[in-house]
């Protein structure tokens, strides 16, 4: 089922990057050791049985990009929709999975969306500004993460500061307005280091309802994002971290009440943030964590300059664990957490405030006797306030074959998703609405080349999605349980560093969906991206960097009769630095000028051309 003719392009062109690797006599080793943290404690990647992305600080500088969900477009399992221009709504679908199958974290804080009390992240609200990395995730990991881990997590992980002081400023603007400023600073002051980002953006936007449908509103935008990272180490065994994040936006904004989108003087202030603070100590037998943190969201929204409805919601979270290093080969991990989740809500016609808590016991064993085999087992113990108890499990292996440069990995895992309160109790809530279930699998082969200069990997996998919730018939529209469903694709990835100046870096989706004999809404059966670097050895100054990436046709459910259409998009970059200190940067995003929407009706940005300067101080 999985065989068609993109597919068969891509595996042909994979065979042709796997003989150039041959033929070709200069030895690369640019490919590093990656460390993932996509278990209880740091893992490399090769020993890891999860499907993993990792998107580096260099991935993320090549790309010209400034938004978390960009730079993660079409890569390995990733969708997502968008209800409009820039600023919108922008939300993840990891491997076919709804929204709030995805666990977004910020150095393993959670953010609430204020306005489900919980549920899935509006991804345009995280910035690039102050990333060190984002690690991608991919199948269920509820046994190690709770609630919303379903279909994957996406950690997103901060820089912290510098050995030396380092302050930068960046400043950009495209032809149609719109500004970016990024500025910063980082340092240490004995064993404390610090980093501290900043980034604000405005501009005239866009109708986010399709302007071919006649409206011609711009909704503009003016957002502030902030984070903050210290760590003081008492002494080499002993470390606390403060990392704290504050976002607040004004956007004007459209409507799609129960139909198409529309037009509408609307305006949306949001008002997030997050802090946490952490303890780690290393014992001679053990170590452990300690972290609290907290999650606060206030949506207000105006009609007309009235307020008429507005969104709190609040998330208190606090961890304890405990790793145990058995030997050299084995260590078993156990810990508990705890959550507190509340939403007021109002609007004109109702009012709501309700609260719900849970807390659970996790244990974790990992495990590498035999040679070359690397096996983690997890186990999830969870009590919610409503929905009582429930357990989730999951094995995940890797295997090294020998001097091949062959590795195969693995995982197995079920999942369970809390109800938001917005489900339960909010305008369309149902109280007798029950948990998501799921069973996810996969497989993959990793093949990575004697001269570590070519990395491919083939993931096939499959999910099973048991009491889907979604939005029930008229009238009322409630929260429901909507059957069974089933997930099933493949992932390709392929990075190939053909020269010291030349890498290329391609991605390619499969996914089909049913749930009672429909797709799932809004996912496309195909997609994928290529990306192009070019740093001329002979002309350090100058890097240029492409991407090109394909999204088939898709049905939209939430519309009677909604159909998005397939797209290409093209986006280049070139940056010069006039200076150690100084580069500019001339962008063209969708090259192609390409008419597109991520949701019916949605409008979109054609070709915008951007130029930016980077400085160091």
């Amino acid at each position: 089922m999985f065989i068609n003719k993109k597919f068969i392009y891509l595996i042909f062109a994979t065979v042709i990057i796997l003989f150039l690797n041959k033929v070709i006599a200069e030895e690369i080793n640019i490919l590093e050791n990656i460390t993932v943290t996509g278990n209880y404690y740091p893992k490399k990647l090769k020993e890891t049985g999860s499907a993993v992305t990792i998107i580096t600080s260099q991935d993320i500088d090549k790309s010209g990009m400034s938004y978390v969900s960009q730079i993660l477009s079409a890569t390995a399992g990733y969708q997502d929709y968008k209800s409009g221009g820039p600023q919108s709504l922008t939300r993840a679908f990891l491997r076919g999975n709804e929204t709030d199958h995805t666990l977004i974290l910020i150095n393993g804080m959670k953010i609430v969306d204020s306005s489900t009390g919980r549920g899935s992240v509006d991804l345009e609200r995280i910035k690039l500004n102050g990333v060190e990395r984002i690690e991608v995730l991919r199948g269920s990991q509820s046994a190690i993460y709770g609630s919303e881990a379903i279909g994957g997590v996406i950690n997103i992980i901060l820089k912290r500061g510098t050995k030396e002081q380092v302050k930068y400023l960046n400043m950009e603007l495209s032809n149609r307005l719109d500004k970016n400023i990024d500025t910063g600073i980082s340092g240490n002051s004995d064993n404390l280091y610090f980093s501290l980002n900043y980034h604000h953006s405005e501009g005239p936007g866009i109708s986010a309802a399709e302007k071919s449908l006649g409206y011609n509103e711009n909704d503009s935008y003016n957002i502030d994002t902030a984070n903050l990272v210290i760590d003081y180490d008492f002494n080499p065994k002993t470390e606390i971290s403060l990392v704290s994040r504050v976002f607040t936006s004004e956007i004007e904004e459209d409507e799609a009440p129960l139909g198409p989108f529309i037009d509408a003087d609307r305006q949306a202030n949001l008002l997030d943030w997050q802090s946490s603070i952490s303890l780690n100590k290393d014992y001679e037998l053990f170590s452990l964590e300690a972290n609290t943190s907290i999650a606060k969201a206030r949506r207000y929204q105006l009609k007309e300059d009235r307020k008429f409805r507005w969104y709190i919601a609040d998330l208190h979270s606090a961890k304890f664990k405990i790793d145990i290093p058995l030997n050299n080969k084995e260590k078993f991990i156990f810990g508990i957490d705890t959550e507190r989740s509340h939403m007021d809500t109002q609007d004109q016609y109702n009012a709501y405030d309700f609260k719900v808590s849970s807390s659970s016991s996790f244990y974790s064993y990992s495990n590498n006797t035999i040679k070359n085999l690397f096996i983690d087992a997890s186990f999830r113990s969870n009590h919610h306030d409503l929905f009582g108890l429930s357990n989730t499990y999951r094995i995940a292996g890797s295997y090294i074959l020998s001097n091949s440069g062959f590795r195969i990995h693995s995982s197995y895992g079920t999942g369970y998703r809390a109800p938001t309160l917005d489900e339960i109790y909010g305008s369309y809530g149902s109280i007798s609405i029950k948990e998501e279930t799921s069973r996810s699998r996969d497989i993959g082969i990793e093949y990575i080349s004697p001269k570590n200069n070519l990395i491919a990997d083939l993931t096939l996998f499959a999910t099973q999605i048991d009491n889907l919730i979604g939005y029930g018939p008229a009238p009322g529209y409630k929260f429901s349980n909507q059957g069974s469903a089933k997930n099933k694709g493949l992932e390709l990835f392929v990075k190939y560093i053909v020269s010291k100046e030349i890498m290329i870096n391609s991605h390619y989706n499969f996914l089909t969906t049913n749930n009672n004999g429909r797709s799932l809404s809004r996912r496309k059966k195909h997609s994928g991206k290529t990306s192009f670097s070019y740093n001329p050895e002979y002309f350090t100054s100058l890097s240029f960097n492409s991407s090109a990436e394909y999204h088939s046709n898709a049905r939209d459910g939430a519309f009677s009769g909604g159909h998005i259409a397939g797209y290409t998009l093209i986006h280049s970059n070139l940056s010069y630095n006039l200076s150690d200190n100084s580069k500019i940067q001339i962008k063209i995003d969708n090259l192609l000028d390409q008419k597109y929407s991520k949701a019916d009706t949605a409008g979109s940005y054609g070709r915008t051309l951007s130029l930016g300067v980077k400085l160091n101080f």
